[in-house]
């Protein structure tokens, strides 16, 4: 199953990050993939929303549902609906001298009758940059918090 891995570090500390993590909305404006991110479900300990992401001009559709352990600073998600066959992965926010690491691990499936063998490859790059780009979102905004 492929698998994406991306990590940032933020210059605040761990709380206030997995805070800010917590407000999915707030990170929607800096994935330029995703068409609409809607919470429709949220609670401390668990967020379900609905997600309308275009990859090569074909919309995919996904329904996330986030467990955040506070206690740890971390995060699982998964779906249980939608387009990708598979979805899923973890967030953590470990403290690190000055700030905070965050890893964000994505494993997916996707077997569209778009995506091909050969799309296969740039599904990977597009998911890649995507979960890089939500990192760098949350820096920005932890930073101008």
């Amino acid at each position: 199953m492929p698998q994406v891995r991306a990590e940032v570090f933020v210059p605040r500390p761990p709380e206030e990050v997995y805070r800010l993590a917590k407000d999915l909305e707030g990170l929607a404006p800096y994935l330029k993939d995703v068409e609409t991110l809607r919470v429709v479900e949220a609670s401390p300990e668990r967020t379900k929303s609905e997600w309308v992401a275009v990859a090569m001009g074909k919309r995919v559709r996904w329904v996330e549902v986030e467990e955040w352990d506070d206690a740890e600073l971390k995060n699982r998600f998964y779906s249980p609906e939608g387009d990708f066959d598979r979805y899923q992965g973890t967030w953590t926010f470990r403290p690190e001298e000055g700030g905070t690491r965050v890893q964000l691990a994505i494993e997916y499936e996707l077997n569209l009758p778009l995506f091909g063998g050969i799309l296969k490859k740039l599904v990977q790059k597009l998911m890649q940059e995507n979960a890089e780009m939500f990192l760098r979102g949350l820096k920005e905004r932890a930073e101008a918090a």
